[in-house]
């Protein structure tokens, strides 16, 4: 059933993407704060138990982003469909994405747990620190099912514009970690005092919540449905096909973040340690940003598919403006606010010290690594997976890469330059990318200049009375 209006293809550009960062944004915000949480009562309980949660960082980023790639190929696809009338298909192609990740997410839960001890030990966690690792990895394998069901399930309805729900399903699941956190880690009241394997069960209690809630709302606006579904396996092939290069390319992400803990593990557990610290407040602040690119791909996709090319044009301006601005801003707070926030977390003035200089160099590229986020955005909307997964393959493994092995062997502040360096010319890559594509498909904003535009507002904002 066609529907008569569309917000998606109808309402005003920036007014429409606000409308769905902002609750998406939310919602990511709350999906962090799990890690953070985690890292604040965890924190209470000693530098080896914080190392322990850094190694285990990285593993749940990479289990998390395979599905998160599958989350975009399915919203994609879904929102094209919706873009183009057909909302029956929609929800079978819904079910058939479900459908899949139980399968994987099963699959590759039991697949990690058995090689979970040579996995964590070529990450090089120290024989005191593993058993640690394997309490909290253990529990979270057999639990993520529950989170991997929820994330593409809330990625089917962010392609028909519904994000609020959901949105706030993972806050609650927030609530829900930190409540726990605190009755578990120590043993409040009749609640066993379980230590780090707390935190872990606190979080599995919060993942089964989202899946729960996210089924509720999927089912509310019709996208889970039973019977004949015409179109769904054909559809299915089409959500593989773009997905598998989503996938790999969400995958890339953690790997950097895997890479770089592997490389300060010779600097010792405390690097580690700090590190983790460091890079779980960095995915907190960077949610605004990530929340643009996250709208921009169901928005671009629907667009797309409706042929509504001038409205894209608004809203690849629009998302990277407002990638520069946002990092601009986390910069100027983190390079001040760095260290203060750090001592919530950790006493030790190692630690500290690490996170402090961290936001002084990395922060400075969190603007750049916005525009990185929204050209994959955009690609991906344009149905053009192949194109993302080439900006972020070169951007892994020809860039940062090379940079982080030769500042490793200069001392572990030179790692946190070369990922700096690292962000600044794979943005410059991606605005090649970006303006070759447009140039390709003879868009106007081809010859746009995004400088002047950002000066321009700069100009504008202080002439303002």
């Amino acid at each position: 059933m066609q529907e008569t209006t569309n917000p998606m293809t109808q309402a005003p550009v920036n007014t429409m993407l606000w409308r769905m960062a902002a609750p998406i944004s939310l919602g990511m915000l709350s999906t962090f704060l799990f890690q953070i949480v985690d890292t604040y009562f965890v924190g209470k309980l000693g530098s080896a138990e914080l190392a322990a949660l850094a190694f285990s960082s990285p593993a749940f980023l990479l289990f998390l982003s395979v599905f998160m790639g599958l989350s975009v190929g399915v919203s994609a696809v879904v929102a094209k469909t919706i873009g183009a009338g057909d909302r029956t298909l929609a929800s079978g192609l819904t079910m058939v994405s479900l459908a899949l990740a139980l399968f994987l997410s099963v699959a590759f839960g039991y697949g990690a747990y058995i090689i979970m001890v040579p996995m964590f030990t070529a990450l090089g966690a120290a024989p005191d620190i593993l058993p640690m690792v394997e309490t909290y990895m253990g529990i979270l394998y057999f639990s993520f099912p529950f989170l991997m069901l929820g994330i593409i399930g809330s990625g089917a309805a962010r392609a028909i514009g519904i994000t609020k729900e959901t949105e706030i399903i993972f806050g609650i699941a927030g609530v829900i970690n930190l409540i726990f956190d605190y009755l578990l880690i120590f043993g409040i009241g009749p609640f066993p005092e379980l230590g780090l394997a707390g935190a872990a069960w606190a979080t599995a209690m919060s993942f089964v919540f989202i899946f729960v809630g996210v089924m509720i709302i999927l089912a509310r606006h019709g996208l889970i449905r039973f019977g004949p579904m015409p179109g769904a396996l054909s559809g299915l092939r089409e959500i593989l096909r773009f997905s598998v290069p989503t996938v790999s390319m969400q995958i890339l992400i953690p790997a950097t973040g895997m890479f770089t803990t592997y490389l300060l593990a010779g600097y010792g557990s405390e690097a580690v340690a700090a590190f983790g610290v460091a890079s779980r407040i960095e995915a907190l602040a960077l949610t605004g940003i990530f929340a643009v690119s996250m709208a921009v791909t169901p928005f671009v996709a629907q667009n797309f598919g409706a042929g509504e090319h001038d409205r894209i044009d608004t809203a690849v301006i629009f998302a990277g403006k407002a990638s520069v601005y946002l990092g601009v801003l986390l910069f100027v707070i983190l390079a001040l606010l760095g260290p203060s926030v750090a001592r919530i977390f950790s006493d030790d003035p190692d630690v500290v010290r690490f996170v402090g200089l961290y936001f002084r160099i990395v922060a400075v590229s969190y603007g750049f690594q916005g525009i990185v986020n929204v050209t994959v955005a955009v690609f991906n909307g344009l149905q053009m997976p192949g194109t993302a997964l080439k900006l972020m393959g070169i951007r892994t493994f020809f860039i940062v890469f090379p940079f982080l092995f030769v500042g490793s062997l200069l001392g572990q502040w030179w790692i946190l330059i070369a990922l700096t360096v690292g962000n600044v010319l794979a943005a410059v890559l991606a605005a090649r990318l970006m303006r070759g594509s447009q140039k390709k498909w003879n868009r106007p904003i081809a010859d746009a200049s995004p400088w002047a535009d950002i000066r321009k507002d700069v100009v504008g904002l202080f002439q303002r009375k």
